[in-house]
């Protein structure tokens, strides 16, 4: 901006030397200033849409399951995108635990662990702190919403640091004994029964917990309004995502300072059908939630690691649903692996909002971290 300021100063200079009319030069300072880059202002919130399994051939097969044609979800049309490394510390294939960690730290580790990494030595882990626990360092409001359990190593990795993914205890544990700030503000997902049997071990049950921390408990995601300021909704039925959603960001919005939601949806297609409606789902919310929110919110869309899943066949004059129940001749119109294989591919990550010019061209999944970081303004510390 200095420079551009500089140059236009030289102008008038010039100007003033010819003895000529600054009207005459109007066309000239008009190009100017258009193409002098505005300063970025920082984002005052950041959704992270987090697809599980939401790898490109996925994303590819749910917009022809949808919408009969290809290139169909609104993610496909956001307007920044690049391709996401997704490998662990240790495997080229990463779990979720791995994967989730180095989005929201902006460090690798090993599979199985949450938003730990490996101490120098391999004698123990260090935690590292996730965009969620800065984000309540700092005072805003935070959000965790998932279509599995609360526990499970998406979600736990915003707010947990565990050497095991499948420690519930400790993980229940920590999610009402945060590091920075009062933990997280609004949390839904499933697995009741889990959250039982951890508060039972501490001798009290989940309901007094989390009231006791001040959260409203419930396991109906209608039961969140816009005055909300804290709730845990845990329970084992599926829920309507859209509404969830939208109630939760109508409550975190009232904070001024600003906040931080992860929304993970589950889009693995060992179950074929759930896994691409899951991805349309989540698709809808983003296309709901980007119509609706500010220009002061960076949205991100990307996947912890892709799927084993392939488009092989199938004829564009029926819909693809249909062809999947009935598929004509011997070779499968999708191959997905029923036992549940990750894959090791890069996967797409998609941006719009301040902060989202960051997201181009290949990059590490810890790339992201700085993304979100950026956006905000904000240094590691």
């Amino acid at each position: 901006m200095s420079r551009s300021i500089e140059r236009f100063g030289r102008l008038l200079g010039r100007l003033a030397k010819g003895g000529r009319s600054a009207l005459a030069l109007a066309p000239a300072m008009a190009l100017l200033c258009a193409s002098t880059p505005v300063e970025a202002r920082p984002a005052r919130n950041v959704i992270l849409f987090l697809g599980d399994a939401g790898g490109l051939p996925t994303l590819s097969a749910a917009g022809i399951y949808a919408h009969n044609r290809p290139q169909s979800l609104f993610i496909q049309s956001m307007p920044h995108i690049g391709l996401s490394d997704t490998s662990a510390l240790n495997h080229w294939v990463t779990d979720s635990a791995a994967g989730m960690t180095a989005i929201v730290t902006g460090h690798k580790t090993n599979s199985g662990m949450n938003s730990v990494v490996p101490s120098v030595g391999g004698t123990g882990v260090t935690p590292v702190k996730t965009i969620l626990e800065y984000a309540e360092q700092r005072g805003l409001s935070t959000g965790v919403i998932t279509n599995m359990p609360i526990w499970d190593a998406t979600p736990a990795a915003c707010y947990a640091h565990v050497a095991s993914r499948t420690d519930k205890d400790e993980i229940f544990r920590q999610l009402l004994a945060p590091r920075y700030g009062d933990g997280v503000d609004i949390l839904i997902g499933k697995d009741r029964a889990a959250a039982e049997a951890a508060y039972a071990k501490m001798g009290t049950n989940a309901a007094q917990a989390f009231t006791r921390a001040g959260y409203l408990f419930s396991d109906d995601p209608l039961a969140l309004t816009p005055e909300t300021r804290r709730a845990a909704i845990l329970r084992d039925e599926d829920f309507a995502p859209i509404p969830a959603v939208e109630a939760t960001i109508a409550s975190l919005s009232r904070n001024r300072k600003g906040y931080f939601l992860m929304v993970e949806w589950d889009m693995h297609t060992n179950k074929l059908q759930d896994g691409l409606r899951h991805a349309v789902e989540m698709d809808d919310m983003i296309r709901k939630v980007s119509a609706s929110v500010g220009k002061d919110t960076l949205i991100l869309f990307v996947a912890d690691h892709s799927y084993d899943l392939k488009l092989l066949s199938g004829t564009r004059d029926r819909p693809l649903a249909e062809q999947l129940s009935a598929p004509q001749g011997s070779r499968p119109v999708i191959a997905a692996d029923s036992k549940g294989a990750h894959a090791g591919e890069e996967v797409v990550a998609a941006a719009m909002g301040p902060g989202a010019e960051g997201v181009k061209g290949f990059f590490s999944n810890t790339w992201l971290f700085d993304v979100m970081m950026t956006a905000f303004g904000w240094k590691v510390s």
